[in-house]
């Protein structure tokens, strides 16, 4: 019989292990290297990636090429039946979908490690389901890690579009909030499962509710910020010149945060009269998060965007992301 207290070390383990995937993610996407494996769940048709270009077919370009847009053939079916015509026209149309890239030893191997990570959060998911059952006093917590462990193998699937449709924006962005609902079911269930007090405040539950509810937005802006960065990666190498050709988003994006800052200094505040420790220090945290994703941004503008200031920047907001939704569920409106 599982015990409880392995649970929580399991789920913890298992959170923290999510965000250092979305760490990865992003750093494979920063470095240009999320194409590094054309196909999924094999690299070139391996489930270990060639070493030299010498183990590839002549023709491994039109081969992988073929076989990516098959599977988004199927993929446009599935959508218009579903009633999405528009996106599956454009998911068989779209030039950009259906460039081939260069086989590079350095981008496989890193996608490699990306997916190897992956599977050891399968793994850790799958503890987490099987170790929920030990908790007696919330009937959906096991529930809850089912739901988890179904939701990783969607991922996965999301993750193999990814790749078949050449990194296609919106399949991107979607996977990496499926990755955040990730995040916050694992923190749900943390909570729930050690039936933590609930703090009763009207006035500090909107608050942090709003700011959560404002972050949301911001989290878009970034991806579609980060878009812009990504044809940058592509169409121009020097890094000197991306802040110059920068859209409105991205000014958007820089002034909203001003919102997240200055409602997350006001939950520090509010939080003082509380004598609970762990809120506190999660209200601390924030605010060092908020400031650090901040200073972040500053450096990755102000320095050509140095490729790991991108990753940092959304892991940092991923923090934000989480201690915000725990605060949620630590509180409620009435006293």
């Amino acid at each position: 019989m599982i015990r409880k207290d392995l649970f929580f070390k399991i789920n913890a383990i298992t959170l923290g292990s999510v965000l250092v995937l979305i760490l990865v993610g992003s750093i494979v996407r920063s470095m240009g290297a999320g194409m590094g494996c054309p196909d999924w769940p094999k690299c070139f048709g391996s489930y270990v990636p060639p070493t030299s270009p010498d183990q590839l077919p002549e023709d491994y370009l039109e081969t992988f090429k073929q076989l990516r847009l098959a599977k988004n053939e199927r993929l446009a079916a599935m959508l218009t039946s579903l009633g999405y015509g528009n996106l599956g026209n454009q998911i068989l149309n779209d030039p950009a979908i259906q460039t081939e890239h260069e086989f590079s030893v350095t981008k496989a191997w890193i996608e490699y490690v990306n997916r190897l990570v992956g599977v050891v959060i399968g793994l850790l998911v799958f503890l987490n389901m099987i170790s929920a059952f030990s908790i007696k006093n919330n009937k959906w917590v096991p529930v809850v890690g089912i739901f988890i462990f179904v939701l990783t193998g969607f991922q996965g699937w999301v993750g193999s579009l990814v790749v078949s449709t050449n990194l296609l924006k919106w399949f991107i962005t979607f996977h990496m909030l499926l990755a955040l609902l990730i995040v916050a079911l694992l923190i749900w269930m943390q909570v729930r499962a050690r039936e933590m007090v609930l703090v009763g405040n009207k006035a500090l539950f909107f608050v942090v509710l709003g700011s959560f509810l404002f972050f949301i937005p911001q989290i878009l802006l970034g991806t579609e910020v980060r878009h812009v960065v990504d044809g940058f990666l592509v169409n121009e190498p020097d890094r000197s010149v991306w802040m110059g050709n920068l859209t409105l988003v991205f000014l958007f994006h820089r002034s909203y945060s001003w919102i997240i800052l200055m409602s997350s200094i006001a939950i520090f505040f509010l939080v003082r009269k509380w004598e609970i420790e762990e809120l506190k220090q999660s209200s601390a945290l924030l605010v060092g998060l908020v400031i650090a994703t901040g200073v972040a941004g500053v450096v990755m503008t102000n320095f050509s965007f140095p490729f790991w200031t991108q990753p940092i920047h959304l892991l940092l907001a991923s923090g934000i992301f989480s201690v915000l939704f725990y605060l949620i569920l630590r509180l409620k409106i009435s006293s």
